[in-house]
Formats: structure tokens, C-alpha cells, sequence
């Protein structure tokens, strides 16, 4: 018999939650949860930073390489976040600026919208 180690599974408590988010164009999106302790930053996935039902911080690690003014507003929104949440990489580029600046403005998807 395998352990759930060997056979590749995480233990329910550690599985990733699923988050549906309406972005201001109305566009849902299904974002992974994180844990804000221990999240880190890959590379060009998107992460939304949120206190409640308010995002603090949308963007990605090469973000924060990018620009300073980014880094120290992902700071204020980590010392003052709840929540963090993960949306793989997106295909083009300018796509994935298109998706930050509707999630900038997200709030949790409705319950009737979430089915």
C-alpha cells in the first residue's frame, strides 16, 4: 500500500481551495488558495493579494524585480492581507496585463455565480 507521499497526494489540509473571483468586466476566474504564510512568488504566475472582499495587490514575482514602487505596495498588502490567491501564467503578455487590471478591481464571485 502507498502513503499518500508516495502516491503524490497532499493531505486534505494542505490541498489547494479553488476561489472564483469576478473581475470588473465580469469575467469569472478560478483562483487557487494560498497559504499566506508560506506562499512564494513564482515566477510569472499572477497572484492577487486581498484583505476580505478587497484586493490589496494583483501581479507577479517579476513584478516586484521590475519596478520599485510595485515592491512597496506588495509590501503594504502582504503586512495587511488575509488571503492569497494564484492564477497560473498566462499565454501572451499582454494578456496577462489586461487580467491584472480587471482583477484590481475583483470581488469574490456571487454563491449563484460560483455553480
Amino acid at each position: 500500500m502507498l502513503s499518500w507521499i508516495e502516491a503524490g497526494l497532499e493531505p486534505a489540509m494542505r490541498q489547494k481551495r479553488i476561489s472564483l473571483w469576478l473581475g470588473l468586466s465580469g469575467r469569472t476566474y478560478q483562483l487557487a488558495s494560498e497559504n499566506l504564510r508560506d506562499f512564494i512568488l513564482e515566477g510569472a504566475d499572477l497572484y492577487l493579494i486581498a484583505r476580505g472582499n478587497t484586493v490589496l495587490w494583483v501581479g507577479c514575482g517579476l513584478d516586484l524585480v521590475a519596478e520599485p514602487a510595485i515592491r512597496l505596495k506588495f509590501r503594504k498588502a502582504l503586512s495587511r492581507a488575509d488571503g492569497v490567491f494564484r492564477l497560473p501564467r498566462p499565454e501572451l503578455d499582454g494578456e496577462r496585463l489586461s487580467i491584472i487590471a480587471d482583477l484590481e478591481g475583483a470581488v469574490p464571485a456571487p454563491i449563484d455565480q460560483a455553480a
